[in-house]
């Protein structure tokens, strides 16, 4: 009986050294990125675009709602005035008539992203 507790128990903690493993995977982006005209964005509600770079992925966080993301089909991405630029600091989101600043820009993995996506659907 004790061996088993003492397993379950060993099940129990590498699940959450797992899990937090993957929240320390999303780490907050250091340097600017230039991202290609074709990169691709999802909303998720009004607080997250996810934002698909080839094999790059990110989140830009807002605080609270962001209005471009959440009423405009498509939103264009800059930093500083330069276009698809994705930095730490300053990085913009604009709609036809909105714009937000990122709070945050976060690296983050396949999977997340595609949570993400799907949840939003």
């Amino acid at each position: 009986m004790f061996k088993l507790k003492s397993t379950l128990l060993l099940v129990a903690l590498a699940g959450f050294a797992t899990a937090a493993h993957a929240r320390q995977d999303n780490e907050k982006l250091a340097d600017c990125v230039d991202l290609p005209a074709d990169y691709q964005a999802a909303r998720f509600g009004s607080q997250y675009l996810l934002v698909k770079d080839g094999d790059n992925y990110y989140r830009l966080g807002f605080n609270g709602s962001c209005s471009a993301i959440a009423v405009s089909p498509a939103v264009k991405i800059s930093t500083d005035g330069q276009a698809n630029r994705l930095c730490p600091r300053d990085t913009k989101v604009s709609g036809k008539r909105d714009s937000c600043s990122a709070r945050e820009v976060v690296r983050v993995d396949q999977d997340e992203y595609e949570k993400y996506v799907r949840r939003q659907r």
